[in-house]
């Protein structure tokens, strides 16, 4: 009896031992992040969206969603921003159609704990603002490349996509004032609005060719609107007659670069747009931004944010493109 017991007790001690399992800490959940472009279904915003889900890549701890209305309306994106909010995303980035109409429905996601930024187009209701370039330098860049093309004197026109949007309608406002500082011989004639439509800016510029005939320049913004301009200008038999300038993207535009149509497009990066909101997203998640402090944005290096009139910025530089340089993008 004693040798049996032994033996089991042996046998007992012999017997592997299954390791302890140790607890692993749950990976932190993801922060859910929705991107709204002014409107979805147009190359350019396929152009931001390509360097979104860059960032997306290199950031596995956000949770990117992009989404957007079908036509450029505020209305549309306060519909969407409502039907988010009981969501509770961590962050909602905004590109505004209308800066005033969307602010209550961005202080409403506020209210429910949700962070709110606007890119692209600004709204009076945000933390920060990424911004397309700083609005000052690109208007009065844009009367700079106007005087380059037709000298001191003449008159101008502009199709502006609407009447509301903040980026384009600052744009204009700083042409006016460079105008009025710098170049007293140029006149705005008319501006009209053509959304975001390349047909609807064709048809305005045949019509301001028609009804203008002292007119030496169209300005063209908003980048489905430019190649509208150009090609009403081209098929007028104006090309080199009159000038047209604008912003809008190197795919839209190259054909119009390299026949002489158009000699200058002024932009900024639009995939880096689209990367640099989401890394202001992850920086305003993670630790806030803060006046004067930079911080890091990924391939695109470092970024200082400045204070505006609400808060907070950062813009990206201003691209220039020529017959020259139009090949080197491809977006």
């Amino acid at each position: 009896m004693v040798l049996l017991l032994r033996a089991f007790v042996v046998g007992a001690l012999l017997m592997p031992v299954a390791p302890l399992a140790l607890s692993q800490p749950a990976p932190a959940p993801r922060q859910r992040v929705v991107i709204i472009p002014k409107l979805v279904g147009i190359t350019y915003y396929d152009a931001v969206k390509s360097g979104i889900d860059a960032a997306a890549r290199e950031l596995p701890e956000l949770e990117l969603t992009w989404t957007g209305p079908a036509q450029d309306q505020v209305e549309k994106q306060i519909e969407m921003i409502e039907r988010l909010i009981p969501t509770r995303p961590a962050l909602i980035a905004v590109a505004a159609n209308d800066p005033v109409a969307i602010a209550p429905v961005l202080a409403k996601a506020q209210r429910a704990g949700i962070h709110v930024m606007s890119w692209d187009g600004d709204s009076r209701q945000r933390e920060f603002f990424v911004n397309l370039v700083d609005f000052e330098e690109f208007g009065a860049r844009l009367v700079e490349t106007v005087v380059k093309e037709i000298g001191e004197k003449g008159e101008l026109a502009i199709v502006t996509t609407s009447f509301t949007a903040p980026n384009q309608t600052s744009w204009i406002d700083a042409m006016k004032k460079t105008i009025y500082a710098r170049h007293p011989g140029l006149r705005i004639v008319d501006i009209r609005p053509a959304g975001e439509s390349t047909e609807e800016a064709y048809r305005i510029a045949q019509d301001y060719l028609k009804s203008m005939p002292g007119l030496k320049a169209i300005v063209g913004l908003g980048a489905p609107n430019l190649p509208g301009v150009a090609r009403a200008v081209k098929d007028a038999q104006l090309a080199g007659r009159i000038a047209v300038i604008g912003n809008s993207t190197p795919n839209l535009m190259r054909g119009f670069l390299k026949d002489g149509t158009v000699k200058t497009v002024l932009l900024w990066n639009a995939p880096d747009h689209g990367y640099l909101t989401v890394y202001c997203a992850r920086q305003l998640l993670a630790g806030g931004l803060k006046a004067g402090q930079p911080f890091e944005a990924g391939r695109l290096g470092r970024f200082t944010p400045r204070r505006d009139a609400v808060n907070l910025q950062v813009a990206l530089p201003v691209l220039v493109f020529t017959k020259d340089n139009v090949d080197q993008f491809k977006f």
